[in-house]
Parts: structure tokens; C-alpha cells; sequence
């Protein structure tokens, strides 16, 4: 029952091998696994996109379909005759919805300023273009809207780009036309002043009435006229609303 080298009382185990524990198994290359695919291209942000993330509001399917079709729009610059820009502009909003073309047109604009300048005597305010001969239109540019455009009456050409490829205006001189446009009456009132620096005067308001000086310098924003009058033999400025002097 028990061997010679236990009977010898050699009771200790026989080492055992730690690679003969493990099956021999054949070798497998190793496969390193395939990084992820790119996620699709995504469509650059407008400016739209911006104002909808910072206004939680919920648009109606029209409200949305409205903003995604302007969304593809850009402005562009025409050319009409001078003196008919009010009925150029007139022409094309007509000619869009007589002909079903609303889908690619949006604002079509006369840009125009209020001007202050004086009549007769009196101060009065008028509308004047500050691009006599230009119009703003925002479209989609293809090549049906832009055989549309040049076909209408008054217009003569795209400004920007080549005549078969007009370019868009950038984003910031929208936002500074724009701007101006929609600014307060106040902020964006220009004045018109019918004199020139040099120009001979004689003030009819004040306590230099009857004086006669010369305009030294002109403050439009203000209205304001810098005159040099004689007093004692010395040149003196002094600073007149440009409805106190007439020429002389």
C-alpha cells in the first residue's frame, strides 16, 4: 500500500511545476478593439439658433417653419434707378406675391434717417435716404429668385460679387443698417445745417443779435455753429444754435 520512500518515513511532497498547471493552450493574436466612428457633421449655428436657446418658448409648427425658412436667408444690395427707390421696393413685394415667390423672399427695405433742417425759418423734420439708389433685400440666392429680381422694373444690377453670382453683405453691416434704421427718433436724428465753415453770418437771437461773425466750426449732432465775433477788437468764439444766425 505505501511505497519504498514512505516506508523510509520520507514523508515530504514532491515539488510540483507552476507551468505544468496550465493547459497548453495555442496563442491567439490580439485584436485591439476599432475606435468609435465620427459623429455626423453638424450644421453651423446662426444667430437664430442662439436667440431660441436663451428663450424658452414654445413655438408653434408656423411660428417654427417661419424661423427656419428665414433662417436661410441673407441680404443683398440692389442697384435701382435713382429718385424711384420707394417704388422699386413697391415693385418687387408686389411682383413676390403676385407670383407665389414668398417662400424665398423676406424684408425689402429703403433705408432712410430723419433729418432735421430748416425751411423758410422754421425747423422741420423729413425723411431722407442715407444709400440714395440702394436696396435691402433678404432672399434666398438661386437662380430662379435672382432671374426673378433682375427682371423686375427700376432694378439694374446686384451690388457685390459678379453679375452672375451676387454676394451677400456680412452679418455686422446688417446689424449697423438695421440698427440705425429701428434706433430712436432721438438718437438717430441728423441735422441738417445749410452752412459751411467760413461762411459770413449775422446773429439774430441772443445777446450778439446784430453782430456779424464768421463760422469757425460745425457741431452737427448738435446743431451747433462756433462763430468768431469782434468784440473790443479781439476775435472771440461763440457757440449759437445754427437757427440763430442767417447769412449774410
Amino acid at each position: 500500500m505505501f511505497d519504498n520512500e514512505d516506508r523510509n518515513g520520507d514523508s515530504q511532497p514532491k515539488a510540483v511545476d507552476a507551468d505544468s498547471l496550465f493547459l497548453d493552450l495555442p496563442e491567439e493574436d490580439y485584436v485591439a478593439p476599432e475606435p468609435p466612428e465620427d459623429p455626423a457633421p453638424t450644421r453651423a449655428r446662426a444667430p437664430e439658433d442662439e436667440l431660441l436657446d436663451a428663450v424658452d418658448l414654445q413655438l408653434s409648427a408656423d411660428d417654427q417653419a417661419e424661423i427656419e425658412r428665414r433662417v436661410k436667408m441673407k441680404w443683398y444690395v440692389l442697384h435701382a434707378n435713382t429718385g424711384h427707390e420707394n417704388k422699386v421696393k413697391r415693385n418687387i413685394e408686389m411682383a413676390v406675391k403676385s407670383n407665389h415667390m414668398e417662400e424665398f423672399f423676406g424684408e425689402v427695405l429703403v433705408a432712410t434717417q430723419d433729418v432735421t433742417e430748416m425751411k423758410n425759418g422754421k425747423r422741420s423734420t423729413v425723411k431722407r435716404k442715407y444709400f440714395p439708389s440702394y436696396i435691402l433685400v433678404e432672399m434666398v440666392m438661386n437662380k430662379e429668385s435672382h432671374h426673378f429680381l433682375n427682371s423686375i422694373p427700376g432694378v439694374t444690377r446686384f451690388v457685390g460679387g459678379t453679375p452672375l453670382k451676387p454676394e451677400p453683405i456680412t452679418r455686422e453691416e446688417v446689424d449697423r443698417i438695421l440698427g440705425r434704421i429701428s434706433a430712436p427718433d432721438e438718437a438717430r436724428q441728423t441735422l441738417e445745417i445749410p452752412y459751411e465753415v467760413g461762411d459770413s453770418v449775422q446773429v439774430m437771437d441772443g445777446p450778439f443779435t446784430e453782430w456779424i461773425g464768421v463760422i469757425n466750426e460745425i457741431n452737427h449732432d448738435k446743431g451747433k455753429l462756433k462763430v468768431m465775433i469782434s468784440i473790443f477788437g479781439s476775435e472771440t468764439p461763440v457757440e449759437l444754435d445754427f437757427l440763430q444766425v442767417k447769412p449774410v
